[in-house]
């Protein structure tokens, strides 16, 4: 069984314990069943997957959490895909109320120039020459005027400097890669939302944005939900039009 808390996730096993008996003179001992927590992990900083290690290939019914420290619950299976994506989504939207609370609270000590606007974990698919490494997940961050791409989240001050590549956001260009061909435009938005489900989603593809830089360079990354790809499609637009309201300020000045 699992259990979720706003904070953390827990895997049950149900046990039959008995307790100590209260006196010398007592009759045997009831026994009782209660749920004891074989694996707990804190979701701050945490992420999902449910695809296999390294690999575009998806799993079914089933998906990993894996906490900020690397500690995982293992691979959990599911009996339904409804089932497994309920869970999927309620894990994922927790741990994204953690990092927008964890936002807030950096923010509160930061200038109005050096403000986060969203990070989270996605999926790092190589292209051209490095066509050949696996898939790896990385931790994105747009904060300030810099696109961030970290191989583990920032903790302190200091890590901000330790990026792995940083980017200025007046040279990026944020694309989406293909959605679902619906031909109904309601269920298509609905679909993007993360309010339905559609077997196209199995394919990879379909959750992905790419970052494009100068000279041809350019980074793809994948998500778990269509949900976190709508937010990190509008994070990127609000973090360039604040980028570009401060270079207007800096020119007028």
């Amino acid at each position: 069984m699992i259990k979720r808390s706003r904070k953390l996730i827990a895997l049950c096993m149900y046990s039959t314990q008995a307790p100590s008996p209260p006196s010398p003179s007592a009759n045997e001992p009831k026994y009782e069943k209660r749920w004891l927590d074989a694996v707990s992990l804190p979701l701050l900083m945490a992420r999902v997957s449910r695809y296999k290690a390294g690999t575009d290939k998806l799993r079914s019914n089933c998906f990993e959490v894996f906490a900020l420290d690397g500690a995982s619950t293992n691979i959990l299976q599911f009996c339904t895909a409804a089932e497994s994506t309920d869970w999927l989504q309620a894990i994922s939207t927790n741990i994204n109320e953690l990092t927008q609370e964890n936002i807030k609270i950096i923010n509160k000590y930061c200038s109005s120039d050096d403000q986060i606007v969203h990070m989270g974990w996605a999926c790092e698919s190589p292209e051209g020459s490095a066509a050949g490494r696996a898939s790896a997940f990385k931790f994105l961050a747009l904060r300030g005027p810099y696109f961030y791409i970290f191989r583990s989240p920032p903790i302190s001050a200091a890590d901000w400097g330790q990026a792995e590549t940083t980017y200025n956001l007046y040279e990026v260009l944020f694309k989406v890669h293909k959605l679902w061909m619906a031909e109904d435009c309601w269920l298509q938005a609905r679909l993007y939302l993360g309010l339905e489900h559609s077997p196209e989603q199995q394919d990879g593809e379909s959750l992905c944005f790419s970052i494009l830089v100068g000279h041809g360079q350019s980074h793809t990354f994948r998500v778990e939900l269509a949900s976190d790809l709508a937010i990190w499609e509008k994070s990127f637009q609000r973090a360039v039009f604040l980028e570009v309201q401060r270079i207007r300020v800096s020119i007028s000045i």
